[in-house]
């Protein structure tokens, strides 16, 4: 970045400024990643630039949503979509409907957060874009679980599960999903064999963070097998 500055090439400071605020994401570093979308975006703006001022938006909104500022994450995705007009732009569109449908579940707006879901997966299905079916289908099956509606949960982590390809780790998240839901419905050998399959994927993947998500699922099932109500049945 320091190499950019000094040659006043400020569209390549602005991009490494957006990138380095995905790394402080990725890391929960969010403040720093805030501050650096903030200063990617103000240059954007600077230059005149529209495509790099949405991508900024749409990484400002997933920094502030993992941050809980829920009212400033709505207004940066809504600015995404609001600067993206050029139909080449729709999977940036699609990943901003997913963050709306996220920020919208966390307020407890059930309606309007499955009407984003449901734009994006509008949006994803006609291109397979994999990727952004198995978030929207996983994000889904969370908030039909939240709202007690069990058979629409597990049918999400169902379709979720036919855009895993060959992606392991998305599979293994599906598993631990399936799991914890299994677990909440007192379904102890389902959701053991959901963990068991998880952790299994993790381990091989090396994934240190959903392994331990993973075994302490399990170790809870574990737990409740050994009850004596669960024994007696």
């Amino acid at each position: 970045m320091k190499l950019w500055r000094g040659r006043g090439d400020y569209l390549h400071v602005a991009q490494t400024l957006r990138a380095l605020s995905d790394a402080d994401r990725l890391l929960g570093l969010y403040k720093e990643g805030i501050q650096q979308v903030t200063e990617a975006l103000e240059i954007y703006k600077w230059l005149g630039n529209t495509p790099g001022q949405a991508q900024s938006c749409q990484s400002l909104a997933w920094l502030l949503y993992d941050d809980r500022q829920l009212d400033a994450a709505e207004e940066a995705a809504s600015r995404a979509i609001n600067l993206l007009s050029d139909k080449n732009e729709q999977f940036m569109v699609c990943e901003c409907h997913r963050i709306l449908g996220n920020i919208y579940h966390s307020k407890g707006r059930a309606k309007k957060a499955i009407g984003h879901f449901e734009a994006a997966l509008g949006i994803a299905s006609p291109f397979n874009w994999h990727s952004q079916l198995f978030w929207t289908h996983y994000a889904l099956a969370q908030l039909f679980f939240a709202r007690q509606r069990f058979n629409d949960a597990h049918a999400h982590i169902e379709r979720a599960k036919l855009h895993v390809v060959n992606n392991t780790q998305r599979l293994g998240r599906a598993m631990e999903l399936e799991a914890r839901f299994w677990y909440k419905q007192r379904r102890f050998q389902e959701a053991k064999s959901a963990a068991l399959r998880g952790a299994d994927v993790f381990e091989k993947l090396g994934d240190t963070v959903q392994l331990e998500a993973c075994r302490a699922t399990l170790r809870n099932i574990e737990a409740a097998m050994k009850k004596p109500m669960f024994s007696r049945r």
